[in-house]
């Protein structure tokens, strides 16, 4: 049986909307086909040009690609090049080698709408003095993942526990990371469980 697409956002400014996903042929690769299916036109960023043409190739004349590496210098002349063919009303972005705060730094400047950040679960890893037990909320960030980053926190932990526990799948990932986007009020969230850091998954 064939999965679903996560519900996508509305529209935030109706006809207009055009949304960046960075990680779009991997991790966010279910919230590009939800928002295309939903006429929702994407500007997809992800390092490799095949498997961007085979997604657009899927949504013909809704997905951009753009065949980029976030750490590369040229980075952020490519995707001002590209905003401003296709002004964005909103964003997704998922770029695990970059600290969140400077990920915010990048994209911020081209991006008019709501920012959804995904942060990996080791920004949550408990201190040398810390159990690895004690609650855990966003607000908890090292100073590193916070520092300018003006946008929404999507903060991934796993599902289940013991032997059951499991990293979350694209699809769970894209569905939470499209309902923060369309939140009319900006907040940061846990997907998951991040505590006791021994369960988390290997």
């Amino acid at each position: 049986m064939t999965e679903q697409p996560p519900p996508a956002p509305r529209p935030h400014t109706s006809e207009a909307a055009h949304v960046l996903v960075i990680g779009a042929t991997r991790i966010l690769r279910p919230a590009v086909t939800a928002l295309t299916t939903r006429a929702v036109p994407v500007l997809a960023v992800a390092r490799s040009a095949p498997d961007l043409r085979e997604l657009a190739d899927e949504q013909p004349g809704r997905v951009t690609p753009l065949a980029a590496d976030v750490t590369a210098d040229g980075f952020c002349a490519d995707l001002r090049a590209a905003a401003a063919r296709t002004p964005l009303t909103g964003a997704l972005v998922y770029a695990p080698a970059v600290p969140p705060g400077k990920l915010a730094q990048l994209v911020r400047p081209v991006v008019a709408g709501p920012l959804v950040l995904l942060v990996t679960s080791e920004w949550a890893a408990p201190s040398r003095s810390s159990t690895g037990i004690e609650p855990w909320t966003p607000n908890d960030l090292p100073a590193e993942a916070r520092s300018g980053a003006a946008g929404r926190l999507l903060v991934l932990g796993w599902h289940g526990e013991g032997r059951t526990a499991r990293w979350h799948s694209p699809q769970e990932i894209s569905a939470a990371a499209l309902a923060l986007l369309d939140a009319p009020v900006g907040r940061d969230t846990v997907l998951g469980a991040l505590r006791p850091w021994a369960a988390r998954p290997t």
